[in-house]
């Protein structure tokens, strides 16, 4: 049977399973429950630069009174050629549930330095009087974020500064063959990232589709899943919004990750014992996702 029958088939599968779904079988709840959008109004708001240009966009909750927590800060780096808005679904849905979002305005992140710095923005804003952060972050527990070129800055700017950022999660990190120079970058050595050095916990976020075959393809992800020594999970999705999954998908169909991407965020900068299940204990519940073949954790 050729791959591309093959997609059909599990396609086919994922129908008659949605159609249980909606019967009231909640087959993986954890999914479920955090692909819903949070309980919290959000805000969107940006950040100038010295030459009166925007340097970074912010999501973030619209009262932070309601929360009954401290914020914690989620930096975001896009991938080539991206841009914040291109992912606003995704980190919109953060800011629902309470996070502070902070998306450098860059095409090129690959260097991790705008997406660490955007980090230690928001942490100096916290001490800020008249800031609308100030004392609302929770300083503490900071995730690094990104896409394609963005999700090898995230890895970079958690090794460049272990000390502020706790977990990252990445979303298509591309095969090393891709990384090249770029105007973040003025040598290729600038963009190259590796995880066996990781001392943080990471989730890894991939597809099955044609063209993360060829960018960050499901052996690409295995590998690096392979290197690290800390806490990793491996999330491989086939579809998402009825959609084969691939490689722009968490800008142009994002619906398929939020759950998963929320749930990691919610277990490693809140400790939500509920988001924890879906990576950890005897039956983590992203394993047993018939749509997210070939993920693992360990």
């Amino acid at each position: 049977m050729s791959w591309y029958r093959r997609s059909l088939a599990v396609g086919a599968l994922l129908v008659a399973l949605a159609g249980l779904a909606s019967c009231g079988h909640d087959l993986y709840p954890i999914q479920t429950a955090y692909a819903r959008p949070g309980p919290y109004a959000t805000m969107k708001g940006t950040v100038m630069g010295s030459s009166g240009t925007v340097t970074y966009d912010l999501y973030y909750p619209a009262s932070y009174a309601a929360l009954g927590f401290k914020s914690p800060i989620v930096t975001w780096g896009n991938g080539t050629d991206g841009k914040p808005s291109d992912t606003a679904v995704l980190l919109t849905h953060l800011a629902s549930y309470g996070f502070t979002v902070i998306a450098s305005t860059l095409a090129n992140t690959g260097s991790g330095k705008e997406i660490d710095a955007g980090a230690r923005y928001l942490v100096a804003q916290d001490s800020v009087p008249g800031s609308a952060f100030y004392h609302r972050l929770d300083v503490t527990k900071v995730a690094a974020v990104g896409a394609s070129q963005g999700a090898g800055g995230s890895v970079r700017a958690a090794m460049t500064d272990p000390g502020l950022i706790t977990t990252v999660l990445t979303f298509s990190l591309p095969s090393l063959f891709w990384v090249n120079p770029n105007p973040d970058c003025p040598t290729r050595q600038d963009c190259l990232f590796g995880l066996s050095g990781l001392t943080i916990p990471v989730f890894l976020v991939s597809t099955h589709g044609p063209l993360d075959a060829i960018i960050a393809s499901p052996a690409t992800e295995k590998g690096f899943f392979r290197s690290t020594k800390v806490h990793t999970a491996l999330g491989i999705i086939l579809f998402s919004d009825n959609t084969l999954a691939d490689h722009p998908s968490i800008a142009t169909h994002p619906g398929g990750f939020l759950g998963y991407a929320t749930a990691w965020l919610e277990y490693q900068l809140r400790g939500d014992a509920t988001a924890a299940g879906a990576f950890t204990g005897p039956h983590p519940e992203l394993l047993s996702n018939v749509n997210w073949p070939g993920s693992a954790t360990k």
